[in-house]
């Protein structure tokens, strides 16, 4: 499974960028740099993700957990157990997106994939490896409870895969057509709002699939008129050179100056003339 997840990411980022090329927001200035930078940081995140069933595993193990029980004890129809997975799975992301907005220490992880200054393909999974580690310790324990088809999971973890990787692209989308798939599904316009570097916006707009979750949870924000060309994206702290590097991105979390909340906006020709 996780060979097939490598290849989907490979293929999406490959896909997306490919269309950015025809149809970019921005244009992309030297972004070469910046995607060998993301690439590594992506490397190290995703590579957490799929090592950390490994480490849970060689803890839970002595426990006695097994994926046993769950959905087809309760005797659920198949298709229903697809339908919860997919919910509960997209419920937990939600959630803990949200929290690692609202919790400080979550924050400084997630602020990393908030500092891009740009926005593209290659934010996908922009993550610090110690987010993703959280994210996945979190996720495990109610997988194992629920005991969900390994099918649906995969399943779900492509399409969120896709959907994620489209909606951080730099993509001009026709304006109805966007509109129309908002409703369905997180686009680029709907989640680069949630990218702006101005709080209300960042701290809203989490869903990473259905922004019905956003609905539900009064946590939506509406997309401006321009499909959020004219957002400052990123933050405003830890925008120069020095502070966009590697070594700084890995360091950031643990830095007295890391900012616990995203800070209002510039405007993006005046960030783009300084």
């Amino acid at each position: 499974m996780n060979e097939i997840y490598l290849g989907a990411a490979v293929l999406c980022m490959a896909a997306v960028l490919f269309l950015e090329s025809l149809s970019p927001l921005h244009a992309a200035g030297a972004p070469l740099r910046r995607w060998a930078r993301n690439g590594a940081l992506s490397v190290l995140a995703v590579g957490t993700t799929l090592a950390t069933p490994l480490l849970f595993w060689a803890v839970a193990g002595p426990l006695g957990l097994t994926m046993q029980g769950g959905l087809v004890q309760w005797g659920w129809p198949v298709w229903a157990q697809w339908v919860l997975t997919f919910l509960v799975m997209e419920s937990m992301a939600y959630a803990l997106h949200r929290l690692s907005h609202a919790m400080p220490w979550l924050w400084r992880l997630h602020a990393v994939h908030h500092s891009d200054v740009e926005l593209d393909a290659t934010t996908t999974h922009r993550h610090h490896p110690l987010e993703n580690l959280v994210g996945a310790l979190l996720t495990l324990p109610v997988l194992i409870a629920l005991a969900p088809p390994p099918l649906a999971v995969l399943a779900y973890s492509l399409v969120a895969l896709a959907v994620a990787t489209l909606s951080h692209g730099n993509l001009r989308l026709p304006a109805w057509l966007d509109r129309g798939l908002r409703w369905l599904v997180v686009t680029p316009a709907y989640h680069r709002v949630h990218h702006s570097a101005h709080r209300p916006q960042t701290d809203s707009n989490y869903a990473t699939l259905l922004p019905l979750f956003d609905h539900l949870f009064r946590s939506a924000t509406p997309v401006p008129p321009d499909g959020g060309r004219g957002l400052t994206m990123g933050l405003e702290r830890g925008r120069d050179a020095r502070s966009q590097s590697l070594a700084a991105l890995l360091r950031a979390p643990f830095s007295a100056a890391a900012a616990p909340v995203a800070e209002a906006a510039r405007p993006r020709a005046a960030r783009d003339g300084a």
